[in-house]
């Protein structure tokens, strides 16, 4: 005899238990599905920066919604705290500086704390930064990073306590449907009846929608990391986005920097091996010495390569599938799922349960908007990422 549920969630990440949780705290009957263990992709290996700096309002909103959660973790979640606060800075280039003071003007209206800073502000505030290609920065007093095992494994205990089966080690084979309607999924563990499936399962939710006739246009790309030793001389730094030179980079631990490597290999395979370049030390410590020319420095600790699933537009695709009652996608997130997690999940438990979004509307990230033509895009975006550049699609 099949398991039955309300709704399934298919991927353990962040977003997944997040959405697993918000269903769970409103009453439904969850389960969740991983192939493997609980963060065992992209979110165990996410860099996790806690920020609301971005170009476009829905992704703010979803951030600034979100914020509350992680820096007031153990009242709200219970357990130990997740967050470290450090502080964040995003920088551009001349060209963008404008764009940036018209983003911080959006942000300020809806509520982030945040202030536009002139080249001269952002050395008085880090002395031992590199100003002189900046044409402006955005300052986060609040903001920081979280511990992303730590993050999801509250929202599985949440969600587990609110009456969630969660099962790892469990791959979705496939899911059920009959007609237009969804049915539930099929697992190497059996069969489970849901009126609703989340589709949560990031690098790999494009082969589980191709063989349900739905071509996703997502595509999994690999993301690489670098950890440092800090010199001496470099103290604790905030957390950077450096739009100039396509990366971030914030402390990891007392002594620890860890930098964000372009990547551009796409199309990986998230069940494959996954491999850092041998020239990804060298360019994320030309990042980090550009900088902070302190960091020339800094001794290797470890580099490790992960993936995520970037959609065409380099925006997540969140909501229901037109034409298939039931199935909804929470997926390609393209590098930037983590911070908005906690609001994902409670939009999506909305989504389902009432019909509509109301914490933040999510609209703009229907996956309808690919055929209608249109992006979540602000009007003033920043310097395109060199590794997020469309590449050519395989033969």
């Amino acid at each position: 005899m099949a398991e039955t549920a309300d709704v399934v969630v298919v991927g353990g990440g962040v977003n997944g238990t997040s959405i697993a949780y918000a269903l769970a705290a409103r009453g439904a009957k969850v389960t969740l599905l991983e192939k493997g263990a609980l963060a065992s992709g992209a979110s165990g290996y996410s860099s996790a920066l806690v920020r609301m700096h971005y170009t476009n309002e829905t992704d703010a909103r979803l951030a600034f919604a979100s914020f509350p959660v992680f820096r007031n973790w153990t009242e709200i979640m219970g357990g130990p705290p997740v967050f470290t606060h450090t502080g964040f800075v995003t920088v551009v280039a001349p060209e963008y500086a404008e764009n940036l003071r018209r983003n911080v003007e959006m942000l300020r209206a809806i509520g982030v704390n945040t202030t536009a800073l002139s080249p001269k502000e952002l050395k008085d505030l880090q002395p031992f930064v590199n100003v002189d290609d900046v044409g402006a920065a955005a300052w986060e007093p609040d903001s920081g990073y979280a511990s992303p095992a730590e993050t999801v494994d509250g929202f599985r205990r949440r969600a587990k306590d609110l009456g969630a089966r969660i099962g790892p080690s469990t791959e979705v084979t496939r899911v059920v449907r009959e007609g237009h309607r969804v049915l539930g999924v099929e697992t190497t563990g059996g069969r489970v009846d849901a009126g609703a499936v989340v589709v949560a399962a990031g690098a790999w939710a494009p082969r589980l929608c191709r063989e349900l006739g739905l071509p996703l246009p997502a595509r999994p790309k690999g993301i690489d990391t670098v950890q440092v030793t800090r010199p001496p001389e470099v103290p604790r730094h905030m957390v950077f986005i450096d739009n100039i030179q396509g990366s971030y980079f914030r402390i990891e631990s007392g002594i620890l920097t860890l930098v964000g490597v372009p990547c551009q290999e796409w199309d990986i395979d998230p069940d494959g091996p996954l491999a850092l370049p041998a020239d990804a030390p060298a360019v994320g410590a030309q990042i980090l010495t550009h900088r902070i020319p302190g960091m020339e420095r800094a001794t290797l600790a470890r580099g490790y390569r992960a993936f995520d699933c970037y959609s065409g537009d380099r925006f997540a695709i969140l909501g229901p599938v037109d034409g298939v009652d039931g199935l909804y996608l929470a997926t390609a997130f393209s590098g930037s799922g983590f911070k908005i997690a906690p609001a994902v999940g409670t939009c999506m438990a909305e989504l389902i349960l009432d019909g509509r979004a109301k914490t933040v509307d999510i609209e703009p990230f229907n996956l309808r908007r690919f055929a209608e033509g249109r992006s979540p895009q602000g009007p003033y975006p920043y310097a395109p990422r060199l590794d997020q550049v469309d590449p050519p699609r395989p033969a």
